[in-house]
């Protein structure tokens, strides 16, 4: 979670999908079944995309170029990796209305959208639906809804893409419009390159860890907080924002939000409730 050039190849890369049992969510990738299904954490993946390809060289070394010149090639980036096919009945494009498909970036983005037009995030949908379906008797039974409703997913998708373009001081926009292009770009170049060296605790910290751990939670979600904290805290000690659907999809698991930070004590962990997905909290180590 701390590495994020890796969280960033996560969300480019072509994904494996296997399964080895039923507890087994390794082939959702870094997602968990809420987020597939609810458009849930896409604010903290749209800002490691844009921040990726704003900073970096594909090799990850840092580019030699004015961040501000960037903002143009980050924002077609997102618009490949939310980018939907064409269909021969679709209507064309209304003048008013912001285009969807966006296979004219393939050739700039191979590894976002391809020629037909689907984008990263379509294909690893489908793609997860289909393996899903292909493999019920082995998957947790709670995941076949992925299944279900992908038509349905479809059209939500295409009403999501569209509010995303919207300018950030669109007149039109929607006040309940929480995620922009925007916004993920402005965040961004506020956050500057992606981190590429994970957080590594000290002897005495792991220790003082492993006497707080109540029990019921597992000791690899009380070291993920804390090396999450210690890497973004700010230079006064106080409280940072922890990305709870995005902690949980690199956990494996949506158990963090629903059964174990009630569970964290306050010697350890002090939180705030804020709503949407997310809430404040600062590390006492």
């Amino acid at each position: 979670m701390t590495n994020e050039w890796n969280e960033f190849k996560a969300y480019t890369e072509p994904p494996t999908y296997t399964v080895s049992n039923g507890k087994d969510t390794a082939f959702l990738g870094r997602f968990t079944a809420d987020m597939l299904r609810d458009f849930t954490g896409l604010s903290r993946i749209f800002t490691i995309l844009a921040r990726g390809y704003i900073f970096h060289n594909p090799d990850g070394s840092i580019k030699d170029r004015d961040p501000y010149e960037q903002i143009e090639y980050a924002r077609r980036a997102l618009c490949a990796w939310c980018s939907i096919p064409k269909h021969k009945k679709d209507a064309p494009v209304k003048e008013w209305q912001f285009d969807v498909c966006f296979d004219k970036y393939h050739e700039e983005f191979a590894e976002l959208v391809d020629e037909s037009g689907s984008g990263w995030y379509w294909r690893h949908v489908h793609a997860v639906a289909e393996f899903v379906g292909k493999n019920r008797a082995s998957v947790n039974k709670h995941l076949h809804c992925l299944v279900e409703r992908t038509v349905e997913w479809e059209a939500e998708w295409e009403k999501k893409v569209r509010q995303y373009q919207v300018p950030l001081f669109s007149s039109n926009t929607n006040a309940e419009w929480l995620l922009l292009f925007d916004t993920a770009i402005a965040d961004a170049l506020e956050l500057g390159s992606l981190r590429r060296e994970s957080v590594v605790l000290s002897p005495g910290q792991i220790e003082q860890i492993e006497q707080l751990k109540p029990d019921g939670v597992p000791h690899r979600v009380m070291m993920t907080l804390a090396e999450y904290y210690i890497a973004n805290k700010p230079a006064d000690g106080g409280f940072i924002v922890l990305p709870v659907t995005n902690v949980e999809a690199y956990l494996g698991s949506s158990s963090l939000g629903k059964q174990y930070l009630s569970k964290i004590p306050v010697e350890f962990m002090e939180r705030k409730e804020t709503g949407f997905g997310v809430s404040m909290y600062r590390v006492n180590l």
